[in-house]
């Protein structure tokens, strides 16, 4: 995909971003947009999911037609089959007129279901029929109905799980999961941290009528490296706000740490011991999910690391060639390392500090990728140029 379509998509839609996640994401988005195909949109809550259903309408043959836009969360269960197929007069109580649902409404254009995996099996059930011939029923009618919409969707939760667990139906979720646009959560591509902050900021700007000045390095460095909970969405509002409250002037490390949510920079999130034993599963996905979550709690921790220092005792007590210690179910692959490296760092626990910590991290992250740095940095969630600084700092040139 050319610069110029990565330029529109920002342009048009707001859609910000160059790394490999997001230029998957846009390049899926640029390929389906055209068709009439059923699109599934995964991702945490702020990563941007409706931006990217607007972007689905507005790129088809249906532009011209209507958007609507359901949270299907938000309405309450008992009203959620009259609100999406409709309903005739006297359907139910305090039901005086017949009306239309979103589904009609919708005709001839896109209807986007947001948080899908909240609707009950019984509306799945009546979602299926229109996926399959486009036919519906009003709430208290016999009458068959028919619409020409495409349908989008999205979630934030594991609608394989859900299907495992009876909460949603199987053959609605293979229907829905023909093609997928996930979109990865901001700490998973930190690289495009300074992009999105940069076009939030001049979209304040313009938007009141004042030039922005910038972020000092100190400033963005800080942006980097927190892990935003809230993904896009919480960047937005908080760059969004200091750019206006502050009329633009240069963004510094102390003006940020002035909206930056304290209760959140100082949050760790909890650890459980037999998890981050299971860091020393170097070939699969939990492996680098683990180490991520390690380094990321290393940044954020401010003073007590007893907690730490007991994970790290039973993490460093493990030889790279065998199972954790109660961790029976947890297959390991070998290290395929060279014999001066087999061995975990040496580090005398009670003698940590949140510096050796990181050290330790990155040293294994760099030990797990075989010194690739790209691949470390993503393994860790921070950017290139963050890990490069460390790597000197901590002279592990």
């Amino acid at each position: 995909m050319t610069r110029q379509i990565l330029k529109q998509l920002t342009t048009r839609f707001g859609i910000v971003g160059d790394s490999d996640q997001m230029v998957t994401a846009m390049q899926r988005l640029i390929q389906v947009a055209p068709t009439d195909l059923t699109v599934l949109i995964t991702g945490e809550t702020g990563t941007g999911k409706e931006i990217f259903a607007h972007a689905l309408h507005d790129l088809s043959l249906r532009k011209k037609a209507a958007f609507v836009s359901v949270n299907c969360g938000a309405i309450p269960e008992t009203l959620l089959e009259s609100e999406l197929f409709g309903s005739e007069k006297g359907a139910y109580t305090g039901s005086v007129d017949q009306r239309k649902g979103f589904f009609e409404t919708a005709h001839k254009g896109t209807i986007f279901l947001d948080e899908i995996g909240e609707m009950p099996i019984g509306t799945q059930v009546k979602l299926l029929r229109i996926l399959e011939n486009g036919e519906f029923s009003r709430l208290g009618s016999s009458d068959i109905r028919k619409v020409d919409v495409r349908v989008v969707t999205a979630t934030n939760r594991d609608l394989m799980y859900e299907v495992k667990q009876g909460r949603f139906r199987q053959d609605l979720f293979f229907r829905l999961n023909s093609v997928t646009i996930p979109l990865p959560p901001l700490r998973q591509h930190p690289d495009d941290v300074h992009l999105l902050a940069k076009h939030f900021a001049d979209r304040a700007a313009v938007k009141n009528d004042f030039e922005f000045q910038g972020f000092s390095s100190s400033a963005m460095q800080t942006l980097e490296e927190y892990s935003w909970p809230g993904n896009v969405r919480e960047l937005r509002n908080i760059v969004e706000t200091m750019v206006t409250l502050e009329r633009g002037n240069l963004v510094t490390d102390s003006m940020l740490l002035r909206y930056m949510p304290v209760a959140q920079k100082n949050e760790v999130p909890k650890i459980e011991v037999n998890a981050l034993a299971r860091i020393t599963d170097v070939g699969g996905e939990r492996g680098e999910a683990d180490v991520q979550m390690l380094y990321r709690t290393l940044l954020q921790l401010s003073a007590d690391v007893s907690e730490m220092k007991t994970v790290l005792r039973h993490l460093l007590a493990i030889r790279y060639d065998e199972a954790p210690p109660d961790v029976s179910s947890t297959a390991v692959a070998p290290m395929r390392t060279s014999s001066a490296t087999t061995q975990p760092p040496t580090v005398e626990v009670d003698d940590l500090n949140i510096a050796k910590l990181e050290k330790t991290a990155i040293e294994m992250a760099l030990r797990k990728t075989h010194g690739n740095r790209r691949e470390a940095a993503d393994m860790l969630g921070i950017s290139e140029r963050t890990l490069y600084r460390k790597i000197t700092e901590y002279e592990l040139l």
